[in-house]
């Protein structure tokens, strides 16, 4: 194999590596729990068989991949407006600005573990701006006589009960300087929870 045909495949294995999504989707968890005399308690399936079992449905947040101080967050950044260009249905588009704005929703919980809290405020706010992309993109698609279906508007739902939670709790944490950017963040939010009852 010459070098240059070396160069070629390792050139098309990276575009590929760096142009494919890492996609994580959102779950749910059921909570085991028993109910006597009006108290709940946590059981282990396997050493009670017959434990009453009640689902709570957890939202979980994907895992955010690299961070904003990594030096190769650029292309991360990169890979992320390419494929917003690429999605055309308003859907998926929809699907995928839900995922950054839990991507970046994590991530600055990551950010504010680490101390960096003017960061984790940017990138928080950031991520709500997305979740607004998706709402108005909805909003929109309703405005033109099309159905929205019902998955999408309960991932939206549960998405922005999750970060409505996290977002409280980030307050609580952060300096008086990052609190105004969350409470910002956190009414957003509240705006757009509006917006999708009107979506049903």
């Amino acid at each position: 194999m010459t070098k240059f045909t070396k160069t070629i495949v390792l050139t098309f294995f990276s575009c590929i590596l760096l142009l494919t999504p890492a996609v994580a989707i959102a779950g749910t968890t059921p909570t085991v729990v028993v109910e006597k005399n009006n108290t709940v308690k946590t059981v282990d399936p396997i050493a009670s068989p017959t434990a009453t079992i009640v689902k709570k449905d957890e939202y979980l947040l994907p895992y955010p991949g690299i961070l904003p101080d990594h030096p190769l967050y650029f292309l991360k950044g990169l890979r992320d407006r390419i494929l917003e260009g690429l999605i055309v249905d308003p859907l998926r588009k929809a699907e995928f600005y839900i995922l950054q704005a839990d991507k970046r929703l994590n991530m600055g919980m990551f950010l504010e573990g680490q101390g960096k809290r003017v960061l984790m405020e940017q990138v928080i706010s950031k991520g709500e701006k997305y979740m607004e992309k998706a709402v108005s993109g909805l909003t929109f698609m309703k405005s033109t006589g099309a159905q929205v279906p019902a998955y999408i508007i309960d991932r939206l739902e549960k998405s922005m009960a999750k970060h409505i939670e996290e977002l409280d709790a980030l307050r609580m944490k952060v300096d008086e300087a990052q609190k105004a950017g969350l409470t910002a963040s956190l009414d957003l939010v509240k705006k757009l929870q509006g917006e999708v009852g009107k979506l049903k």
